[in-house]
């Protein structure tokens, strides 16, 4: 419902849910241009952590990434159409 758009993505509490999913459709890092990560494969978490770091996003007083914004960023640009996510209907050939 927030990638279609018809739920609003500032209402979300768990917004990692929704990149996962997104992620696990797409492949964002290298669509994004983005740095890998340490470990063998990406979360959601690192996904949003690694947008952050690339777009500049920090908290204000501890200056770490900021990836509750790098999620609903990344949210916002699915629901934009910025990056197109298309699923097909169950049985569909």
């Amino acid at each position: 419902q927030v990638l279609a758009g018809v739920y609003p993505i500032a209402q979300l509490q768990d917004p990692y849910s929704a990149v996962g999913f997104l992620g696990s459709r797409l492949a964002l890092p290298p669509l994004l241009q983005l740095r890998p990560p340490s470990g063998a494969g990406w979360t959601a978490w690192e996904l949003c952590e690694a947008w952050a770091e690339k777009r500049g996003y920090k908290t204000a007083r501890a200056a770490r990434n900021d990836v509750a914004r790098a999620a609903n960023g990344l949210l916002r640009l699915a629901a934009e159409g910025r990056i197109r996510l298309c699923l097909r209907p169950p049985g569909y050939s």
